[in-house]
């Protein structure tokens, strides 16, 4: 007889068959938005995309945002009166409303390492929306929609969805009845794989950025968030896990001390993954330093130093801290942000840190945070900034003798 895990194996792969239907639109182009600054303190050129007084924001950090020749930068807005994703053509910074009015919204959503497209989840699915931009007479986009594999009767999904690096397999992680899954459709051969069941909940689901069979995810823990608790003590709490997408095993990527901090991972280069972590957790008072796992070696080193100081208030504690972490495509660098909305580099080579831009967000307040993310060269940081009253998407561009 076949075992309760057989049985959620199979009845995962036989309801995620793929199913065609196929739609086409013209999407309306906007004027642009784009106003530049440079920022008194550093020098560098900040050019915010969108001005709009609606709320828009970049993609989370670790996912891909532009599509494969850097031209067009994907972002998420509500300037329709709810959640839609919009392009932004860089070189004439027109503003490209994806979405076609009245169709469903789009949920985790990635732009494809091959060809002008995306992958988005929508209504229950998967859809393939591959873009046709045109300059013949005036900027026009078309989008080509097709619907390539439906999600488990009953499923929920969790997490991102996620391509890796050579455009062979999707990546979505789902609840079905109590069991977690991360689900691979292979998009040369047009068919689900096997998933993968996992004994807890995922989230911050990601590809290796060069190694195709190897995804991340971060486990969420009922206690204690990404802290490991301190009383009592947990000696074997794993935040970061990984997956090799042909055995199908989650494997801790190392274990963290009582009372560690280990969190908002990102694959970087050369096997190396970044994330922020520390030891010290009080209140709204807590220790953020940028960190570099290399998983050739095993050894963690820090590249971001945060602080921690005894009795500083958690507002002033946190211009020293910071929260999200990326590394450039081209190994160069690694930026971070923190709650203020400072934007930093720190070299890869000497870790010498470069403020980039500050005050894109008001301590303890709603503004989203900026989740500074990067471009498929290295040449920008995408990011949210708060700054104008409300979230508006921004490049800062890296100066070239830096």
């Amino acid at each position: 007889m076949l075992s309760k895990i057989q049985s959620s194996v199979i009845l995962a792969v036989t309801l995620l068959a793929p199913s065609v239907c196929a739609a086409a639109w013209d999407c309306a182009i906007l004027p642009s938005e784009r106003n530049v600054e440079v920022d008194p303190q550093s020098g560098v050129k900040v050019i915010f995309v969108t001005t709009h007084p609606g709320s828009d924001s970049n993609f989370y950090f670790h996912e891909r945002c532009f599509l494969w020749d850097n031209r067009l930068l994907l972002f998420n807005s509500d300037r329709f009166g709810r959640s839609e994703v919009m392009g932004c053509l860089l070189d004439t910074g027109e503003l490209v409303r994806l979405t076609r009015p009245g169709d469903p919204t789009l949920g985790s959503r990635v732009a494809s390492v091959q060809g002008d497209r995306l992958y988005a989840v929508k209504a229950g699915g998967i859809c393939e929306w591959r873009l046709e931009i045109g300059r013949t007479s005036g900027t026009a986009v078309r989008v080509a929609e097709r619907r390539i594999v439906d999600f488990p009767a009953g499923a929920q999904q969790r997490s991102s969805l996620d391509e890796n690096c050579d455009g062979t397999l999707l990546a979505f992680a789902y609840l079905l009845g109590e069991d977690h899954f991360i689900g691979f459709y292979d998009l040369a051969g047009g068919a689900m794989r096997p998933p993968a069941k996992l004994g807890f909940k995922p989230d911050h689901l990601q590809f290796h950025r060069h190694r195709p069979d190897v995804v991340s995810m971060s486990r969420t823990y009922e206690t204690g968030g990404d802290w490991a608790p301190l009383d009592p003590p947990d000696p074997y709490r794993a935040r970061v896990w990984t997956l090799n997408v042909q055995a199908c095993q989650p494997i801790p990527a190392f274990y963290q001390a009582p009372g560690e901090l280990a969190t908002h991972e990102c694959w970087w280069v050369n096997d190396q993954m970044t994330f922020v972590g520390g030891f010290h957790h009080e209140g709204d008072r807590e220790e953020g330093t940028v960190k570099v796992l290399d998983f050739k070696t095993g050894e963690v080193r820090i590249i971001g130093p945060g602080a921690w100081v005894a009795g500083v208030p958690g507002i002033q504690l946190s211009q020293a801290n910071w929260w999200h972490a990326s590394g450039s495509p081209d190994g160069k660098w690694v930026v971070a942000d923190n709650w203020h909305g400072t934007i930093a580099l720190f070299s890869a080579r000497t870790t010498q840190r470069r403020i980039l831009t500050t005050g894109h967000r008001v301590y303890g307040s709603k503004g989203l945070h900026p989740h500074a993310g990067w471009d498929l060269k290295g040449d920008y940081v995408e990011f949210t900034s708060n700054k104008r009253g409300n979230p508006d998407v921004c490049l800062v561009v890296i100066p070239r003798d830096w």
